[in-house]
């Protein structure tokens, strides 16, 4: 039976990933309609109207992601420290751990390039040129590594549904 605190820290990072996970997704699906598909070359002819709007939306959401993070990342160690499991006995939970702390720097790498975007939007009436290199240096920074970071997120309700690497019992 998991201790109260565990159970309020576990609730909170429930809510707090998923909030962020869905800001990521919303980022993510904003820049895919710049593009044309399958590349990184912006799309022809695109209204210059939709395109700010795309931008604006990609920077309202990389406010309320980054904004969560540090929200996800504390309840998370929360958890962790006030669990009755152990990663000893329960190699899934480790797993989940690696897998979400694993990937801090990439996160702390695509906040400093998205804030760029998000600098664009808030101060000042910048010209479309201006977002797109900046939006091309988020792209292709660190050569996929953020599309693997997402992967790995969306593994890890899965490895806490099969809770594989359990050891089991042993009867005396």
């Amino acid at each position: 039976m998991e201790r109260v605190p565990a159970k309020i820290f576990l609730v909170l990072f429930l809510l707090s990933a998923s909030v962020w996970q869905y800001a990521q997704g919303m980022k993510g699906y904003h820049i895919g309609e710049l593009f044309t598909f399958g590349t990184i070359e912006f799309r022809a002819g695109l209204d210059p109207e939709a395109e700010r709007a795309a931008y604006a939306s990609y920077a309202e959401h990389a406010v309320i992601a980054y904004g969560v993070y540090p929200f996800v990342l504390l309840t998370a160690a929360g958890f962790l420290r006030t669990t009755v499991r152990t990663m000893k006995r329960d190699g899934w939970l480790l797993m989940s751990a690696i897998l979400l702390f694993m990937f801090v720097p990439v996160e702390l790498f695509c906040f400093w390039r998205d804030w760029k975007i998000v600098g664009l939007h808030y101060w000042g009436d910048w010209p479309l040129e201006e977002f797109r290199k900046a939006v091309m240096l988020r792209v292709t920074a660190l050569a996929g590594l953020p599309f693997i970071a997402q992967l790995c997120y969306y593994t890890i309700p899965v490895i806490l549904f099969f809770r594989p690497f359990r050891r089991e019992l042993e009867i005396q």
